[in-house]
């Protein structure tokens, strides 16, 4: 069920837009009306990632592009590459890889176009370097580790583009800690904002680390209502789900099963309130039925 607050971050997006494409006054205000007109009929039992779908599917059809961040996203995709060894070093030093690593990829999370934030490149790169001495606001990583060491299947949930290259350095992690364990990552069915797709994942080759799977849906999370059937029974069968970013946590923090682990960093004050922390806190949360 979307909060009265998440209208905002869907008007907020079409601003951003406009701006990136730097559209007319009138080009501009149809994509407005439009939106505005499909939030004053929808249905508000959804949650906030289906409504950013639908409203992300609006300015999409209005400017005749699929994927007006895409060059962004390689952008990000590239720079996130560009320090693959340098991540890869600083997660060998620590002394505890599995861990470092966790932070590392939550720390990714940062990078997201929807969030009624602003951010920069630097100060990614310098959470990175410090990633090791990062602090979780809530720790179930402990858990998540136990649950891998018995596990057979994961299914690893991605969430923004550039991020996707430090979810591929902790999953070859995961398989040398784990060297038995089967991993699917998951992306979104089409382009959705920054999220990540199997484009993205072509990028960063995170075939040679998992087996890339599409959700079939192009909302901002992961709404089981509208995903494949092949998506369905990998998520229903998967022994541990990771499911990194806030929209993939508003949309599968009711699902009704056990092992999925919430990684991600609270990028407005109303989850941030929920988990009782403070905003851009990191966190890792085990799901209770």
């Amino acid at each position: 069920m979307i909060n009265f607050d998440c209208i905002g971050c869907n008007i907020e997006q079409v601003n951003k837009i406009i701006k990136l494409l730097d559209l007319s006054r009138e080009q501009g205000e149809k994509i407005v009306k439009a939106v505005l007109g499909y939030l004053s009929n929808a249905d508000y039992t959804k949650s906030n990632p289906q409504f950013m779908g639908s409203t992300w599917g609006i300015i999409c059809d209005f400017i005749g592009n699929e994927d007006p961040y895409k060059s962004i996203k390689v952008h990000y995709n590239s720079e996130m590459l560009k320090m693959y060894n340098e991540i890869t070093d600083i997660i060998e030093a620590s002394p505890n890889k599995f861990i470092t690593a966790l932070k590392i990829a939550i720390t990714g999370n940062l990078i997201d176009f929807a969030a009624n934030y602003s951010f920069s490149l630097e100060e990614l790169k310098q959470k990175i370097s410090g990633g090791k001495n990062l602090r979780f606001d809530i720790d179930q990583s402990n858990e998540l580790y136990n649950k891998l060491k018995r596990a057979r299947s994961l299914l690893y949930i991605g969430d923004n583009c550039g991020e996707i290259v430090l979810d591929k350095i902790f999953i070859e992690i995961i398989k040398n800690e784990f060297p038995g364990i089967n991993i699917f990552y998951g992306v979104r069915g089409k382009p959705v904002v920054n999220d990540v797709t199997r484009e993205d994942a072509r990028m960063v080759e995170m075939e040679k680390a998992a087996t890339v799977i599409e959700n079939g849906d192009g909302s901002s999370g992961t709404v089981l209502s509208l995903v494949s059937e092949e998506f369905r029974k990998i998520f229903d069968d998967a022994d541990v789900i990771i499911s990194k970013g806030q929209g993939n946590y508003e949309s599968l923090q009711t699902a009704d099963r056990e092992g999925i682990f919430f990684l991600f960093m609270a990028k407005c004050e109303l989850v941030a309130e929920l988990l009782g922390v403070n905003t851009k806190s990191i966190v890792c949360i085990e799901q209770k039925r």
